[in-house]
């Protein structure tokens, strides 16, 4: 069953807010159930005030199931603990302006693809193209100034493989995708005493995922890393081969300031089983309360910490 929009009327002041349905692909009673019992019981750091964060959904390339699952389990986090309530929408026009303005974090929940370009460009007319076109530039505009003047942005998982054609997408999230190759790894805690890294009580762990590896213009000369792959121990417990990159550098989750925001990206998120993972939804929520400006952290680039 298709995902149905609806515009509903909010208010007495004529403003408009998509709010998106997910019918037949929402997360199953049982799955909800396993969600509930993983949650973080509160927020790390009490909110500076009412904080009102995006779930984007939309996809235009590969659709993970996950998405709800991701969503959902945002929405529960939210509520439970008292950080954030959320918003879920696969509309574009959330990237308006006005609407923009209303919240102090997006969540780019496994979107794919050329977001902002209507998928049936290629068959408009030259009018039509054009006005798209400017429209897709408005709206990449209004979420660059969003993060520069001090709000947040969260990627999870298919984050990174989005948009590959806006350079300033990639540098701002911190890399774009560059394939799959594993599905099991044991992962490095590669900032043990970082804030964002509580969850993990400086353990290394493995982790069944589809596991993402990265391309430019990743690198730790820009980035804080939190968690990588250990090299070295997936090979030797796991016997992994593939990597496609010469330093063998898989980094799985960073954080970075840009302008006067923030960004937290988190690989995981392919498998229904990582939104009832308690340490993950931990790094999830610290992330988030990272990138909202509550929970304060060090962005340092790996590469410039002495």
């Amino acid at each position: 069953m298709k995902t149905i929009n609806k515009i509903l009327l909010i208010g007495l002041c004529g403003t408009f807010l998509p709010i998106n349905f997910l019918t037949a692909q929402s997360p199953k009673p049982d799955e909800i159930e396993k969600i509930n019992g993983a949650l973080p019981s509160k927020a790390t750091v009490q909110p500076k005030k009412a904080r009102k964060i995006l779930v984007f959904n939309l996809t235009r390339g590969f659709k993970h199931d996950s998405i709800p699952i991701g969503a959902k389990t945002l929405e529960l986090m939210g509520q439970k603990t008292g950080a954030f309530s959320v918003d879920v929408s696969e509309d574009i026009s959330m990237f308006e302006q006005e609407n923009l303005e209303k919240y102090d974090a997006v969540v780019f929940n496994n979107t794919t693809g050329d977001l902002f370009t209507p998928p049936n460009y290629k068959n408009m007319s030259p009018d039509e193209k054009k006005s798209a076109d400017e429209r897709s530039k408005l709206l990449k505009a209004n979420l660059l100034n969003f993060v520069k003047s001090g709000k947040g942005i969260i990627g999870i998982h298919a984050a990174t493989d989005c948009l590959y054609n806006w350079r300033e997408y990639g540098e701002m999230m911190g890399g774009y995708f560059n394939g799959h190759p594993w599905g099991k790894v044991i992962v490095k805690i590669d900032d043990p005493d970082h804030p964002i890294n509580k969850a993990f009580n400086k353990q290394g762990f493995e982790i069944s995922d589809e596991i993402y590896t990265y391309k430019d213009p990743y690198s730790r000369e820009n980035l804080r890393v939190l968690l990588s792959v250990d090299w070295e121990q997936s090979v030797q417990k796991l016997n992994i081969k593939g990597g496609n990159r010469q330093d063998n550098d898989y980094a799985l989750s960073w954080i970075r300031n840009y302008g006067n925001g923030r960004v937290f990206y988190c690989a995981f998120g392919h498998r229904h089983d990582i939104f009832w993972n308690k340490q993950i939804l931990q790094h999830l929520l610290d992330g988030i309360q990272f990138a909202l400006g509550d929970l304060k952290a060090d962005a340092t680039p790996s590469a410039k910490v002495k």
